[in-house]
């Protein structure tokens, strides 16, 4: 498999970051319980609009062989408790491995981080499966576990 390189989000390629993004996403959406309307879950999709007014979070691309592959934005902490805010990768390239190399990657770029925690709805068992099997976060806690937008939130230990 080739490599992955990842490189910061600019205007000059947010467009194509947003769209995958977007794609990816609603990819993933079609994995939701189908309450209702089929557009009930369109307005919970993430959203990277503005993200360049937030010096807060790090936009990041992820390439391969010269092609954009999927992308990331992560807080980076003073602490070193860095959170996964999103992670997606283009629809096209699921199944192959390109998730994990790219968080592989992101943990090679960070290596001063003590924990980076992110989350995901508990019925989405591909994220769950990806943050627990593959890449060796734990569940560390349920969010508003009596709302029906309860998130499981996870953890991994680096140091």
């Amino acid at each position: 498999m080739s490599e992955i390189t990842i490189v910061p989000m600019t205007a000059d390629n947010f467009n194509e970051a947003k769209n995958m993004m977007e794609r990816s996403f609603a990819t993933t959406m079609e994995d939701l319980p189908k309450n209702g309307d089929a557009d009930d879950h369109a307005q919970e999709l993430p959203s990277i609009d503005g993200i360049f007014e937030k010096p807060e979070e790090t936009p990041l691309c992820f390439y391969m062989d010269g092609k954009m592959v999927g992308g990331a934005v992560l807080i980076i902490n003073g602490d070193n408790s860095n959170i996964l805010t999103l992670l997606f990768i283009d629809s096209k390239c699921l199944d192959k491995g390109i998730g994990y190399q790219a968080w592989l990657e992101i943990e090679k770029r960070y290596p001063q981080t003590k924990t980076w925690t992110t989350e995901t709805p508990p019925c989405l068992m591909r994220n769950i499966h990806f943050y627990v099997d593959k890449c060796g976060f734990h569940i560390i806690r349920v969010k508003d576990p009596k709302n029906e937008e309860a998130m499981f939130v996870f953890q991994k230990t680096m140091m």
